[in-house]
């Protein structure tokens, strides 16, 4: 009875301390594949900033890259994280990028596990790169490669 309370005990343990800690395997090799990320036109409409990343919500027109769920959905949101975060955040601040701004971004279009956020790796529009795409693929891959889960 007690070795099976204590296998129970280490499985909850292992299993919450794994529980959205990290990237596993399969996500650091689809965010760090820059064939798995397409461009995008869009509308920006706001952003926010929480803990470690920087949120932008967009209108996009046509949706066919994303997952199914968002042909509903007014605004799609993308995710800044690392040091993409850094380079952005005086362009928002600055307000280089404003509400109504038509901008192209280059994003992944799979949403992982339980989250409702794309990654973005480049953001530009007609006469400027704020964050191009080799810089931020390298920030994503160095930024989930440094926040690896367990499994």
């Amino acid at each position: 009875m007690k070795r099976t309370l204590l296998f129970l005990l280490t499985i909850s343990l292992l299993l919450s301390m794994t529980a959205c800690s990290g990237y596993n395997r399969i996500m650091r090799e689809h965010l760090s594949n820059e064939e798995n990320y397409c461009d995008v036109e869009a509308t920006f409409c706001s952003y926010e900033e929480a803990n470690d990343r920087i949120y932008l919500y967009l209108a996009v027109e046509d949706k066919s890259a994303f997952d199914s769920s968002e042909v509903d959905s007014e605004e799609i949101i993308l995710a800044l994280v690392g040091d993409n975060c850094k380079v952005l955040r005086e362009v928002l601040a600055t307000e280089e990028i404003r509400e109504g701004d038509r901008i192209t971004v280059k994003c992944s279009t799979l949403i992982y596990m339980d989250s409702t956020f794309y990654y973005v790796a480049e953001i530009r529009n007609q006469d400027k790169i704020f964050l191009s795409f080799d810089e931020g693929l390298k920030n994503i891959t160095k930024y989930v490669n440094d926040n690896k889960s367990l499994f």
